[in-house]
């Protein structure tokens, strides 16, 4: 075991990319949950930009310093990186003014002040260019073959992930491992009401929840379409979505989905809220009768990872990611496919009551008690691996 070992985790994400915020928050959590003596002489850390302070906020208490960087300080150590792959005659420890042992995710050279390790969500725009600017599948590609040249080790989140990096990054695969995260509930969440959640934003008592940032790729459109058979049917669901209404690489989908929505007359059934505070969304998705999680792509979904450490049912689209995480009261729809999608909703309409369910939630606190463990386990022996 190597003695007083000093982590730092590098927040990726923000404001914009609220997953990337979360994975961090998790980690942190699943790392802090392991007994004292798995963390021993650990010291964890959290990087973070000074203008993200409040998105890390959630999980101070889980670790033992978070760095606030101003753009001054980040070019500071990039600048450090800088010299410890060129200029070989500088010791590597004046080099490292916080002491990290191992930085992550991060992307760096070769000679470097710390050992690191690279995350890979995904490989989107390997699936689906189309979605992508010229510009950003370049600017990915450089990365990621960044990472294959010279990263200790690369995280990838699922089976699925690992594989397509196998297949572009062959001389590179045998430093890469999968770690699938897990959702690390806090205790507040189930001492609040989540009827008070609902009235707050004045649902009615039977909803369905799509916890999404409307991003072309997490097709709010298949249910939007479901929602439409459904009304000639004469079955009227509301379907509450949450998420930000932005979607730098099309800026126009929102407004689209808007138009389709009217042109359908479903105004009514499809209840907008945007971006609302964490807690809001976690006592809808306990109060509603299931998440719909519809995504074209997913690296890992944190929307699934929630809803099974609440015990949620779940209808999801059959994206080979999904089918891994594959949790308990999950039922499949194929991608893209309205119709399908409309089956799923009419029946969980008719049989589902609102939640929650105490007992769902129970047995799911137990099962997520040891994979959170896991969680943290798992990461740490990728670390003390590399060191």
């Amino acid at each position: 075991m190597v003695k007083n070992l000093h982590i730092c985790l590098n927040m990726v994400g923000g404001s914009g990319w609220l997953g990337g915020v979360l994975y961090i928050q998790n980690l942190a959590r699943a790392i802090a949950t392991l007994p004292p003596e798995e963390k021993a002489n650990l010291k964890l850390t959290v990087a973070v930009h000074d203008k993200d302070l409040n998105l890390i906020e959630p999980a101070r208490g889980y670790v033992n310093h978070i760095y606030a960087t101003s753009k001054l300080q980040r070019a500071y150590l990039k600048a450090c990186n800088v010299l410890a792959q060129r200029v070989s005659f500088i010791p590597l420890n004046l080099l490292n003014p916080q002491k990290i042992d191992f930085l992550y995710p991060a992307i760096a050279g070769t000679r470097t002040p710390y050992q690191w390790g690279s995350w890979i969500p995904d490989f989107q725009h390997y699936h689906l260019p189309n979605l992508f600017s010229p510009e950003e599948i370049e600017q990915r590609n450089q990365d990621h073959q960044q990472i294959a040249s010279a990263a200790p080790v690369i995280i990838l989140s699922s089976q699925m992930a690992q594989q397509d990096f196998k297949h572009l990054y062959p001389d590179a695969a045998s430093r890469s491992v999968v770690m699938n995260f897990v959702s690390c509930p806090e205790p507040e969440w189930f001492e609040l009401y989540p009827k008070l959640t609902q009235k707050k934003y004045q649902l009615p008592d039977k909803f369905f929840l799509v916890s999404n940032q409307f991003w072309k790729h997490k097709d709010h459109a298949v249910v939007i379409e479901a929602l439409g058979l459904l009304k000639k049917q004469g079955t009227t669901p509301t379907v509450v979505c949450t998420g930000s209404a932005t979607d730098y690489r099309n800026p126009d989908y929102y407004n689209q989905l808007l138009a389709r929505i009217k042109d359908l007359g479903i105004g009514e059934q499809v209840r907008l809220l945007g971006l609302i505070p964490r807690v809001d969304q976690i006592q809808l998705m306990r109060r509603c009768l299931a998440v719909i999680q519809p995504s074209l792509f997913e690296g890992w979904s944190t929307v699934v990872e929630d809803a099974r450490s609440l015990g949620k049912p779940t209808l999801l689209s059959n994206f080979p990611v999904h089918l891994e995480q594959s949790p308990p009261d999950s039922y499949f729809f194929e991608r893209s496919n309205a119709e399908h999608l409309a089956t799923l909703i009419d029946k969980a309409f008719a049989t589902l009551t609102p939640g929650p369910d105490v007992k769902k939630e129970s047995l799911a606190k137990q099962d997520n008690v040891e994979r959170i463990k896991g969680y943290g386990r798992r990461f740490l022996k990728i670390v003390r691996g590399v060191l």
